[in-house]
């Protein structure tokens, strides 16, 4: 009996390790993921980047977003959870695999906002349609750098990859009808409003309506490249 047992204990263990172990393959896979970086273009003095997210930005990324939680979460995808219950390391681990997971499905480029080397928000391109060539954009900035130049920044890095590299047709971003920091940062970025959406999204806590924002390769021929009325502000 002993003899016959013996293989399906150690088929246990071998299981019981690969479930407890499977986190730490997680992220071991998540760090040999292939990195992007793009820029950095010079902004009124700054470097403004993006890059690929890290582990490692987990503290940064929740210090500013507990800071400016009253600027975001009234825009904000509604949750169950408290805004801090939403904002801890093992959260940052879990949105970093997943959209690493999504990049290299290719569905998603998930991007984090440097500026001057340090972590300043994220700008993602989210349900990528390879067939449609479409996606759709979400972005936040740590509101101490926001009205200095970094969206129109931000906008040349993206855009120049999406379009140029991606070879993406038509990127839109949804944005609440009275968030008028968040429409400025798009209108800077290039992007055009097309319209209202009603009750669109559930952020802050109920549906609300939503403008919808979108930039297209001959929108981005049209558009000053700086997004900024001071071309010399930006440097590549």
């Amino acid at each position: 009996m002993r003899s016959l047992d013996l293989p399906k204990t150690r088929v246990a263990v071998v299981a019981a390790a690969r479930f407890h172990l499977r986190p730490l393959r997680r992220i071991h896979l998540a760090r040999r993921a292939p990195a992007l970086r793009l820029g950095p273009v010079v902004v009124a003095g700054q470097e403004v980047a993006l890059r690929s997210p890290r582990l490692s930005d987990a503290a940064a990324w929740r210090e500013i977003r507990l800071r400016d939680q009253r600027l975001i979460e009234p825009y904000w995808v509604s949750s169950p959870l408290s805004w801090p219950e939403r904002h801890t390391e093992a959260i940052w681990v879990d949105e970093c695999l997943q959209s690493r997971k999504a990049a290299r499905a290719g569905s998603a480029l998930p991007l984090v906002v440097e500026i001057d080397g340090r972590f300043a928000g994220q700008c993602n391109l989210e349900r990528i349609d390879v067939r449609t060539k479409t996606a759709e954009l979400g972005i936040w900035l740590d509101a101490r750098v926001t009205g200095k130049g970094v969206c129109a920044g931000v906008g040349v890095l993206l855009a120049e990859y999406a379009i140029s590299t991606l070879g993406l047709r038509r990127v839109t971003a949804p944005i609440c009808v009275d968030n008028a920091a968040a429409a400025k940062r798009a209108e800077r970025m290039g992007l055009r409003r097309e319209g209202t959406m009603a009750s669109f999204l559930d952020v802050g806590g109920r549906r609300r309506d939503h403008d919808l924002w979108a930039i297209t390769p001959e929108m981005w021929a049209l558009a000053p490249k700086t997004g900024d009325p001071h071309p010399d502000t930006i440097q590549h």
